[in-house]
């Protein structure tokens, strides 16, 4: 049996980040993605000031630099317009491998189409039958995290969201959010611009509004706003959003297997970067205090 100082179990913002923080160390990395893509999620795709700081992004990874954001309600319109650029638009595809190309010429060992199926005392074994050995473990495996459910934590708060990629003629140079409780109870849609593209999507809380009425007000919006579907595929994530801590000793949750994400906005890369960058840091050193 191999064994690693350290296994990640997910390659998605949490998952990278935390095997770039310690590629910078001399412990010995194991990534383990069940994928063979990186970043392939729904995802509206925003990112603020507070990620980049994080994680500094090439120019050319940037598909739309956003001045200006409306809020709307169906009685009223409010309207924001800033000289410096406050939301950047990425395509989570481009953003994963980014990410990965981070780690070549590290140390980081990185393995696609490993898919976790036991978990054991510091040892876990793969789809394939490979047993690996760990002295810590990191779970940045998403919503349906193999981890998180080793832990005995189940699932108990989520948001699920729906969405469109629309292609566009031009350049929509606004941020739109929707406020409408006939639609979708207490949250929102949303039309995010990303160039030749627009990520047109809505999220609701199913315990509060069912998934199919949900879907069915989405599609009745999209029909008052003139926003056609045509061959565009739906697309649906549930969003783990109940927080039940991150450190299990010697197992480790961070980004969304952690529960993160916003319950109220959905927002969770910036949870995952900054989870993922923490919990890296605490392994490195067990007296870093994290923020």
């Amino acid at each position: 049996m191999v064994s690693y100082d350290v296994i990640i179990v997910g390659g998605g913002p949490a998952g990278l980040e935390c095997a770039r923080e310690l590629s910078r160390s001399p412990l010995r990395v194991l990534l383990l993605e069940k994928a063979s893509v990186f970043g392939d999620k729904l995802c509206a795709g925003g990112l603020t000031l507070k990620d980049l700081k994080v994680l500094p992004l090439p120019e050319e990874l940037i598909q739309q630099k956003i001045l200006r954001a409306a809020l709307h309600s169906r009685r009223r319109t409010a309207e924001s317009h800033t000289p410096v650029p406050y939301v950047f638009t990425v395509d989570r595809k481009d953003l994963g491998i980014y990410q990965r190309s981070l780690l070549e010429g590290t140390e980081v060992e990185v393995r696609t189409r490993c898919q976790v199926t036991e978990i054991g005392r510091q040892q876990l074994k793969l789809k394939s039958g490979e047993v690996f050995g760990f002295r810590y473990l990191v779970g940045a495996d998403g919503y349906a995290s193999v981890v998180r459910r080793h832990l005995g934590l189940p699932v108990r708060r989520k948001l699920m969201g729906f969405q469109y990629t629309l292609p566009v003629k031009e350049e929509h140079s606004t941020l739109e959010m929707f406020m409408d409780a006939r639609r979708f109870h207490q949250w929102y849609a949303w039309i995010f611009p990303h160039g030749d593209t627009l990520a047109v999507g809505c999220c609701g809380d199913p315990d509060r509004i069912h998934p199919q009425k949900l879907k069915w007000g989405f599609h009745e919006w999209l029909k008052e706003r003139g926003l056609e579907p045509g061959g565009a595929r739906l697309e649906s994530q549930p969003i783990a959003c109940d927080y039940q801590g991150y450190r299990f000793d010697p197992i480790f949750l961070v980004g969304e297997a952690a529960g993160l994400a916003s319950g109220f906005t959905g927002e969770g890369i910036y949870q995952s970067l900054v989870s993922g960058q923490e919990v890296a840091r605490m392994i490195k050193d067990p007296a870093h205090g994290p923020d």
